[in-house]
């Protein structure tokens, strides 16, 4: 399972979201992470960790960006090692770990992909 953060348009006329293309951006316009990296980047966002988000302004999501950074510089995430979770008679789960500064890294992305949205002309920013 992951987390897509992803820019949006609000398109009034139909009252629907419409995501951005990749098509006009080689790098496209999505940011995939694990649902335990999603979580924590949520949290570090400062918003609850809820898997779906509704779509925000992005002026009021680059803010949350912009503060975690800020929140977090000087300082970097822990790293956490891969673990093996037996399951009694089940599949095992061997959550992968992570590098000591992802979180960090991922907010950076965030701030970049906010940047290259709003020129592409999205309005909202959500997650899901």
């Amino acid at each position: 399972m992951s987390i897509s953060f992803m820019p949006c348009v609000d398109d009034p006329a139909s009252n629907t979201w419409r995501a951005l293309s990749g098509r006009t951006d080689p790098d496209g316009f999505e940011l995939n992470v694990s649902d335990a990296n999603g979580v924590d980047l949520l949290l570090a966002l400062g918003l609850p960790p809820e898997p779906v988000g509704s779509p925000r302004p992005i002026d009021a999501f680059a803010g949350l960006v912009t503060a975690a950074l800020r929140r977090h510089l000087g300082r970097r995430s822990p790293e956490r090692q891969p673990v093996t979770e037996p399951g009694d008679g089940r599949a095992t789960f061997i959550p992968c770990g992570r590098r000591e500064g992802y979180i960090e890294d991922r907010l950076g992305d965030l701030a970049r992909l906010i940047q290259r949205s709003r020129a592409a002309g999205a309005t909202h920013f959500g997650w899901g």
